[in-house]
């Protein structure tokens, strides 16, 4: 699995224990990443990743999620999404 993302999610990732989680600040950081991905890769990517990397639309298994907490309906919605894509489940 990576991760592309602002500070808070790749740095929130790696404590997770998400090795490849790249924090992603302009368009050339998001280039750099492309270069370490594959097609086979499952990758979580902020929803302002995504517009900076459009190229991310080509890959099978991307995952793209809000680029905040607030972002999202409620907690346990964060919770659940973390769940289905690291497969264990956070406490927040």
């Amino acid at each position: 699995m990576k991760v592309l993302g602002n500070s808070e999610f790749a740095t929130g990732m790696k404590f997770a224990g998400v090795v490849d989680s790249y924090t992603i600040k302009t368009r050339e950081d998001g280039v750099k990443a492309l270069q370490k991905l594959t097609q086979d890769d499952f990758i979580i990517a902020n929803a302002s990743v995504m517009k900076l990397i459009p190229e991310l639309e080509e890959f099978e298994n991307v995952v793209t999620v809000p680029d905040s907490a607030q972002d999202f309906g409620n907690i346990d919605d964060l919770q659940e999404l973390i769940k289905s894509v690291i497969g264990i489940e956070l406490e927040a």
